[in-house]
């Protein structure tokens, strides 16, 4: 019963969530461990790691709010014991069901190897975990698989969620063998913590940006759905360049309840927000008085735009005469949250909700609103149309006659079989931002900026440090660029080039790429002192790719936005040198699970290597394959080697002679992190280079 009062306080996020974690919700609690099962002989260490199942289970009956919980305690077991398919199966589920789901299906595939019948739901949460990871066909197995060994009632109750699960997968295959060309980038941390942070709203012509988060303030409180702090409101300003640190907003925005900012009107003069402790969840307005300086106490912003059934998102038309809204009103949804619209009259009354139609409302739920700066562009969040799983961004266009087209799908990589959500633009409709959780984040939902390329040509992938392993202050990006070809240019940019490891200065070739042109603006050589000089066309994003003898092969993002074209950009870069013995990570190497076969995603990160490999001839590298402590020692030994072997064969293939490759796998011997975090154990699994010879 604590649950279910508890949802009359929602929180945005969980009332936007809560519905798609259900389905998969089935037969976990069912799975037991017993002792005598558990139990090896002759190995030491039983007592303390039963002691920890015992709590795991406790945290794990809780629900989906102690899983973390529960899978911390398991992870202790499973250092006695990893070959127990139940212990496997309640690490997998932990992990599926909380931020770091993309670890769930290495320990899900291990325990339906050890026991196909480990669970009645093995099948359904092995179909998400492989759908996460993007291995589309394996998914489907999967889910088919459960449906197939469904009774007649369940299969009756289950058919329509698997047939769309697999409808999602069909998507997907689809949308990522045409992926969009876009940069992805984290915000930073100035705007995103560990902690859940999304709903970003720009306002005062995107001089702030305001977000919702769940971090840690005094008194706070957890919700038992999922373990989480409130959701408070915080502002950073934003120079068009960087932005400072997130400020905690107070009354009227802030409350001790769970407090979200959806919108702010065009003349910044009025806030609407979201009050979640109110008949589950209330759409509230605040106005700015600016004789007193301060904004009104909130209240309700029309009885119009209000359901039992509680309201979430907004946001007002540009001429403030529309507000667009995310309901799930019995009288005007289509099925599951639609987006309605209310429009303002000539007294000043707003009318009746009208649904938007089946060009935008799916019989799925809807979700996050936005319009463009002149109206004619929404972008929402859907699980229906044509989804690839969770909730995809999407957009339509209104046409001449005020009718809007059928929703369109962004497109991956913007969006996964995860959930994307709360999609803006910048007032010029340059950039989007938008909330995920992706690889290489905070730890849980960060806020992320998307910058549209030009039109598809000829592409290389051109990602940070792709040689070398590495967050780089945990800010990711995907660049796709074509060839390169000469232009002449006018912005300066100076800086030094200087090793990593001595500071000292390196005589280099840059070249700075204009990723909307393809062309390369500049291309200059970096003196004795380490200095160069650039001239650049404008403000924006540039690829940087930089060659020295002796270094390795080193490419970066540049991000000039909002700087002046009279500005002069100060930037250093650093380069790894290499010498026998010399060990690389190399980042962007992606395998299928449980297999040796590389993924195409992979091939660019490769090219890199054959090039960097090319203009050094006379080197010669092992390959070595790396894994966690996850499975048996002969099953790791094994995939590490054959991976190792799989990147060689690609590279031969690429004209590099095999004379100057070796490969081995060395499994879990050669940890460079503790495999006892998520985190560690995604450092561990790794293809490395080492130098043998140059």
């Amino acid at each position: 019963m604590q649950i279910i009062r508890s949802m009359r306080k929602r929180h945005l996020i969980i009332v936007v969530l809560i519905c798609l974690v259900n389905p998969f919700l089935g037969a976990q609690e069912r799975v037991k461990i017993k002792k005598k099962e558990f139990r090896r002989e002759a190995v030491a260490g039983f007592r303390e790691a039963w002691r920890s199942i015992g709590e795991g289970n406790k945290c794990y009956d809780q629900g989906l709010g102690t899983f973390d919980l529960a899978r911390d305690h398991y992870l202790l077991a499973y250092r006695y014991n990893s070959d127990h398919p139940g212990l496997n199966y309640k690490i997998g589920a932990c992990y599926l069901f909380t931020d770091s789901k993309y670890e769930a299906i290495d320990y899900l595939e291990h325990a339906y190897r050890l026991s196909p019948e480990v669970a009645d739901d093995i099948h359904l949460l092995l179909g998400r975990a492989f759908q996460l990871v993007l291995e589309f066909d394996s998914a489907i197995h999967h889910y088919q698989a459960h449906l197939n060994g469904l009774k007649r009632d369940e299969k009756e109750a289950n058919t329509s969620l698997i047939e769309r699960r697999i409808a999602e997968c069909v998507s997907g295959a689809s949308l990522t063998q045409d992926p969009v060309r876009v940069i992805i980038k984290n915000l930073g941390g100035e705007v995103n913590s560990r902690f859940d942070d999304y709903n970003p709203v720009f306002a005062y012509n995107d001089t702030a940006l305001f977000i919702t988060s769940r971090r840690p303030v005094k008194k706070a409180k957890r919700n038992p759905l999922d373990n989480k702090f409130n959701e408070d409101i915080y502002r950073m300003s934003f120079d068009g360049n960087r932005f400072d640190s997130a400020v905690r907003l107070n009354k009227p925005f802030n409350t001790r309840h769970n407090d979200a900012l959806v919108d702010i009107s065009p003349d910044g003069q009025m806030a609407l927000l979201y009050k979640g402790h109110i008949d589950g969840g209330e759409l509230q307005f605040s106005a700015f008085k600016a004789e007193k300086n301060k904004w009104t106490r909130s209240k309700r912003f029309s009885r119009r735009v209000k359901s039992k059934e509680g309201e979430g998102s907004a946001c007002l038309s540009p001429d403030g005469k529309q507000i667009f809204f995310v309901s799930k009103h019995r009288k005007y949804s289509r099925g599951g949250k639609d987006i309605l619209v209310c429009s303002l009259n000539e007294k000043g009354k707003w009318s009746s909700p009208r649904n938007l139609g089946a060009e935008i409302n799916s019989v799925f739920d809807e979700e996050g609103v936005f319009l463009s700066e002149d109206g004619k562009t929404m972008y929402f969040a859907s699980r229906g149309h044509n989804s690839i799983g969770g909730f995809d961004i999407f957009k339509s266009e209104l046409d001449d006659q005020g009718n809007w087209s059928l929703a369109e799908n962004l497109g991956y990589p913007i969006n996964t079989p995860d959930d994307e959500l709360f999609y803006i633009t910048d007032k010029k409709g340059q950039y989007g931002y938008y909330a995920a959780n992706r690889e290489g984040g905070f730890g849980a939902r960060d806020v992320y900026r998307v910058i549209y390329l030009g039109a598809e040509k000829e592409m290389q992938l051109l990602m940070r440090d792709s040689l070398v392993a590495g967050h780089g202050g945990r800010k990711t990006g995907y660049l796709m660029l074509p060839r390169l070809l000469e232009l002449d240019t006018s912005m300066l940019v100076q800086g030094r080039v200087l090793d990593t490891i001595e500071g000292k200065p390196v005589v280099a070739k840059l070249a700075f790429i204009n990723p909307e042109t393809g062309q390369v603006e500049s291309t200059v050589i970096s003196n004795a002192s380490g200095a160069f000089k650039a001239r650049l066309s404008h403000p924006g994003v540039f690829g940087v790719e930089i060659s020295a003898t002796g270094y390795l092969y080193y490419l970066d993002i540049l991000d000039l936005i909002g700087m002046s074209t009279d500005e002069r950009v100060e930037k250093d870069f650093y380069l790894q040198p290499f010498d026998v013995g010399t060990k690389v990570v190399l980042e962007n190497i992606y395998f299928q699970i449980g297999k040796a076969v590389l993924r195409p995603e992979s091939f660019e990160a490769l090219d890199q290597v054959a090039k960097f490999m090319e203009n050094n001839p006379g080197m010669k590298l092992e390959i070595s394959g790396h894994t966690d402590n996850t499975g048996s020692l002969r099953t790791n030994q094994r995939l590490s080697r054959e991976r190792a072997k799989a990147v060689v064969d690609y590279l031969i293939g690429k004209g590099i002679p095999s004379s100057v490759l070796v490969y081995e796998g060395y499994a879990d011997s050669q940890p460079v992190a503790p495999n006892n975090t998520a985190d560690g154990r995604e450092k561990n699994r790794r293809v490395e280079f080492k130098v043998l010879s140059k």
